[in-house]
């Protein structure tokens, strides 16, 4: 469910804005959590953090000025309780979610594009999470006519994304790493 108002939380003041892409001064912040989402309509930027095998999905309509990101756990939800319950959980039951809040903000779905990032394997298993909760986002964001534009996933690294006002998802691997989708 997205965060209200009252729960978003605010970077500090100072520092300046950059070529490199960072935040301008005074840029606002919202954190989603794990199993949460948000939207936003303002130069907030959204960020999320400790994903492993959970997959973050950024939508953005850049005409209408509205974004949303989605921190998800497991794959599929719909036929669950708690997907209904706590539809970020899933990746499938957030999507769904994510695009209807992204719609009542005045999102067309026909502009929306995504950027995905997380899954990775962290842990050897047969039947790895990561690879599962990509795989379903693409197969949910093919289903309602959404572009994958960028990819950050796999491999057996955590990550951070921050979701900038200008549509762009920084990813921040444990490792060091950093690239802008």
């Amino acid at each position: 469910m997205s965060n209200p108002p009252s729960s978003r939380e605010r970077a500090p003041p100072g520092g300046s804005g950059t070529s490199d892409g960072s935040e301008p001064p005074d840029a606002g912040r919202i954190k989603v959590g794990v199993s949460d989402l948000s939207i936003t309509t303002g130069g907030e930027t959204l960020t999320t953090s400790g994903l492993g095998s959970c997959v973050a999905v950024a939508l953005v309509d850049r005409s209408a000025g509205v974004r949303g990101l989605l921190h998800a756990m497991l794959p599929n939800g719909s036929e669950t309780d708690t997907g209904i319950e706590r539809p970020g959980k899933y990746v499938d039951t957030g999507i769904e979610t994510l695009i209807g809040e992204l719609e009542a903000a005045g999102a067309s779905p026909g502009r929306l594009e995504a950027r995905v990032a997380g899954g990775a394997e962290m842990l050897d298993l047969t039947d790895a999470v990561g690879p599962r909760n990509v795989a379903r986002a693409e197969q949910c964001l093919d289903a309602a006519g959404i572009p994958v534009v960028e990819r950050a996933v796999g491999d057996g690294v955590g990550r951070t994304v921050r979701f900038r006002a200008d549509g762009r998802l920084v990813v921040r691997a444990a490792d060091g790493f950093e690239r802008t989708l």
